[in-house]
């Protein structure tokens, strides 16, 4: 495997409880990395890979999602929806057969492992990058997200197969996803996590933007310590400003913000 190209010290900076973890879609054993013992679900192994080593989980290591990440395909009782209702996720099975007509997966065979290490220990550039993250954490990087391309921000989910959203939908999609903890329902079952974490996956080609953007960007800008009433009045002042240097054409008056 290549040695990481990217500089991610920038992450250190958060002060993360719980570590990014870097995901990797091999299709042969990683070399000098252990075979993790036992199995998890994919909701599960994130959360394992942040107090450990690097890892790699093969086949029968997964022990439910194995279908988002190409290592199986869904039997028929699954994929007609026989299960959503009585898990209580569907009303009716067509209500669950729908999701798997735009599901996001990863082809068949086309990942033999995973490999999983925390950030701080990668042995290569991974695939998606998954941060459990708190609001103010998450705040920030979705703005960095944002920051350089002014594009909107987008979460996609499911009720059931939430796992799909994180390790499949950002690695075809190129799109940064995000979700909070609690609302996937096997990861709720399985408590995961506690409620309310900021779950993100960042895929590998927009990496070197958000990490370039982090660098770059003011993390704690002046205007959320101003409290709300001198917010209001700088905004007001710096619309009189904007206003003289464009003119009443191309400006709002000041007397007409209703703040």
């Amino acid at each position: 495997m290549k040695v990481p190209q990217l500089d991610y010290s920038i992450f250190e900076k958060f002060n993360f409880e719980r570590k990014p973890v870097g995901i990797s879609y091999l299709l042969k054993e990683p070399d000098d990395i252990p075979q993790m013992e036992g199995k998890l679900a994919l909701c599960e192994l994130f959360t394992r890979a942040q107090t450990s080593q690097p890892f790699y989980v093969s086949r029968e290591n997964v022990q439910c999602g194995e279908q988002v990440i190409g290592m199986a395909g869904f039997p028929p009782v699954m994929h007609s929806g026989q299960l959503g209702p009585h898990f209580g996720m569907f009303k009716t099975t067509a209500a669950n057969r729908r999701v798997y007509e735009y599901m996001p997966l990863l082809g068949k065979d086309t990942v033999k492992c995973i490999l999983y290490a925390p950030v701080d220990n990668l042995p290569a550039d991974p695939d998606i990058m998954v941060i459990t993250a708190d609001t103010t954490q998450a705040e920030i990087i979705l703005r960095a997200s944002t920051y350089s391309t002014g594009k909107m921000w987008s979460s996609k989910g499911t009720t059931c197969l939430s796992c799909a959203w994180m390790y499949a939908y950002p690695y075809l999609t190129g799109e940064l996803n995000y979700t909070v903890s609690g609302l996937g329902f096997s990861m709720k079952a399985r408590q995961v996590l506690p409620e309310g974490l900021f779950l993100i996956t960042i895929p590998f080609d927009i990496m070197p933007m958000i990490i370039n953007n982090l660098n770059d960007m003011e993390w704690n800008p002046k205007w959320f310590t101003l409290g709300r009433d001198k917010f209001v009045e700088s905004v007001i002042n710096l619309d009189k400003e904007m206003l003289e240097t464009f003119g009443a054409e191309y400006c709002k008056n000041p007397e007409d913000m209703n703040m």
